[in-house]
């Protein structure tokens, strides 16, 4: 056991605040409350309201069940890869960074000019507030990606962009649109900017 938590001490850590926060809203069996997310989830007009803690509350916290479960087996498989092949600190800076740069290109780019120029998709985005650590660990799995052996990663990374834009283009829950456009886009920023971080830095 000690040689685990010296091996993956962050993916570790982020295991225990995923539980902990599912504990705390009740969201390892149930689902997110309407409260909880008003008061934990993000949504990019929030940066206008300077709610920076959205950014990083939201990120411990899972809209419950299933999601739950798929959170804590991607933040074992993809952080905790990122980890083993790098570094605790640079899975910790992919993950965080990554993170809220996505947080910032999506809002400040993408959605929050679109809200302002009346586009109803720019609006979805920019009003929803949504939760999960789902922008870290595409980021570290995308960093993950890169680094398998030529063509592999060219393979596998071009299977997961085509998923993940074939699920942006399928997208058909009206109730919920905001929230899953958000998370599309999400996916489709964090996974290539995990990608590139290899290129800003071998080394970590």
């Amino acid at each position: 056991m000690g040689t685990l938590i010296k091996r993956f001490p962050f993916t570790l850590i982020m295991l225990v605040f995923l539980i902990l926060a599912a504990f705390l809203t009740d969201t390892h069996t149930g689902q997110l409350s309407a409260a909880w997310l008003d008061r934990v989830g993000f949504a990019p007009t929030d940066l206008l309201a300077l709610d920076m803690e959205r950014l990083f509350t939201s990120a411990v916290v899972t809209s419950g069940g299933s999601a739950f479960l798929q959170a804590l087996g991607m933040i074992a498989f993809a952080v905790g890869l990122t980890e083993w092949r790098t570094s605790s600190r640079r899975a910790a800076l992919t993950f965080w960074g990554i993170h809220l740069l996505t947080m910032f290109l999506v809002s400040f780019i993408i959605s929050l000019p679109l809200h302002r120029a009346g586009v109803r998709v720019g609006s979805l985005v920019a009003l929803s507030r949504d939760v999960g650590p789902s922008a870290g660990y595409f980021g570290a799995l995308g960093l993950v990606i890169i680094t398998l052996k030529k063509p592999w990663h060219w393979i596998v990374g071009g299977a997961i962009l085509a998923g993940l834009v074939f699920s942006m283009l399928t997208i058909s829950s009206k109730d919920s649109l905001g929230m899953e456009l958000s998370a599309d886009l999400v996916h489709l920023i964090a996974f290539p900017l995990g990608w590139l971080s290899l290129r800003i830095s071998k080394k970590a």
